[in-house]
């Protein structure tokens, strides 16, 4: 497709055209995204940004039942972005909703320790392999942030060799101008899928680092073995290496990629689906290393907080008894395949894969031009989502236990119409 004249001022016209019919179809989210940039810097929280853009795909939703999302505007959507994964369980579970509101009734927030809080820790630690002590927070940024402040705590030492997106605090985004000079020297990255990569930093500092953080859906493809060898030579080196499962805690079967595939971790952080959309996390660990965190200070007033507990309690609960691991595994695979299938039928060059896993899909353009490529994501995108299916163009997807086959059949027919529009827009048909 990459030879096709797909730039000529008629289709250039033409795909201007179909921007200004999809502005005009979200003038109430517009006018929020307008109302937005005078108080919010980026005009959302999401540090300002859109799923294409603000005219021409929706930006504020109302409500969310289910598998299910509606923007201000009225348009209904089948979501796989879920919250960013929060909503394993699908928006509004009864039983979660109940669960989280029974406590807060009680005293959401009180002074001192809660019974639940100790019954938090004793659910998840036979949950993930290694787990022996554990402490929580209220989102991924936090545990993370607490993985790394225990671990330099037991090593002693400062430097931190990371893979993967692994939250907004400094040493995060340790390039970036607005953080302090010299993260970059104690933030190392190295290459998920290349182990030699991790030596070499090993080799360039050998007795700084304190751990080694990964993020699980970084190893592409999913290869078990990178992971035990990354484990091997983190070890060797004097080392803690921690799972950041912050996404893949809780959704992938039997529970996380750590135990999945028989590693056992220094130290693993879990959030995203935990609570359902109730802000919870853990930082979890091996006792020996964990112990140290006695008296160390990672606690904020709001980290006590019980309802967010309760409705984790009831999200593990269900989780346990509806198989639903499996179920948000199969249907990614069918949506997966689905995709692909509708890719082969065209003349475009895309794929559809799992990242890591089918519980975590994606798809996304591989046409060698990148000015070509960029212009078929977003056609196709704000095509898609004027059907019906929120797919995010950036971001990987999620699965629910409350999207059906129907749900992914529904959308893998939107989205072969969207491509069908897409190429028409782009000089494919």
């Amino acid at each position: 497709m990459g030879g096709l004249n797909w730039d000529t001022p008629s289709l250039q016209q033409a795909r201007r055209a179909r921007a200004e019919e999809l502005r005009a179809r979200y003038p109430r989210s517009l006018a929020l995204s307008s109302q937005a940039q005078r108080v919010i810097p980026g005009g959302n929280h999401l540090s300002g940004k859109a799923l294409v853009d603000f005219e021409t795909t929706p930006s504020y939703f109302d409500r969310g039942r289910g598998a299910m999302l509606r923007d201000v505007d009225g348009h209904a959507y089948v979501d796989y972005l879920m919250a960013f994964g929060a909503q394993l369980l699908g928006y509004v579970r009864p039983e979660v909703q109940a669960a989280a509101q029974r406590q807060g009734e009680r005293g959401n927030l009180l002074s001192l320790n809660h019974p639940l809080h100790i019954e938090l820790i004793e659910t998840l630690l036979p949950l993930f392999p290694g787990a022996e002590l554990g402490v929580f927070f209220k989102n991924g940024s936090e545990a993370t942030t607490a993985a790394l402040r225990i671990a330099r705590q037991k090593t002693g030492r400062r430097s931190v060799a990371r893979a993967g997106y692994h939250g907004w605090h400094d040493w995060c985004l340790p390039r970036e101008r607005f953080v302090p000079e010299g993260l970059d020297r104690q933030v190392p990255e190295f290459r998920a899928s290349d182990p030699d990569s991790l030596r070499a930093l090993f080799d360039e500092h050998p007795h700084d680092i304190a751990a080694v953080i990964l993020a699980p859906e970084m190893v592409l493809p999913h290869e078990p073995a990178i992971f035990h060898e990354l484990l091997a030579i983190t070890r060797a080196n004097g080392a803690l290496f921690i799972m950041d499962e912050v996404k893949t805690g809780l959704r992938i079967a039997p529970g996380s990629v750590s135990a999945r595939i028989e590693l056992v971790p220094d130290l693993l952080t879990v959030s995203k689906a935990l609570g359902n959309g109730w802000p919870i996390a853990a930082t979890l660990g091996r006792r020996e290393v964990m112990e140290v965190a006695a008296g160390m200070h990672y606690s904020a007033t709001f980290h006590g907080e019980t309802s967010a507990i309760a409705a984790a309690l009831e999200t593990i609960r269900i989780v346990r008894e509806e198989q639903v691991q499996q179920h948000v595994h199969e249907l990614g695979q069918r949506l997966i395949d689905g995709l692909n299938a509708v890719v082969a039928a065209s003349a475009v060059s895309a794929t559809a894969y799992a990242e890591p896993l089918p519980a975590m899909p994606f798809f996304k353009f591989t046409e060698p031009d990148a000015e070509l490529n960029a212009v078929l994501t977003r056609t196709f995108y704000r095509e898609v989502l004027a059907r019906g299916s929120l797919l995010h163009p950036r971001h990987l997807w999620f699965l629910s236990a409350a999207h059906t086959e129907a749900d992914v059949d529904d959308t893998l027919e939107t989205s072969r119409s969207a491509l069908r529009k897409t190429l028409e827009l782009c000089g494919g048909l």
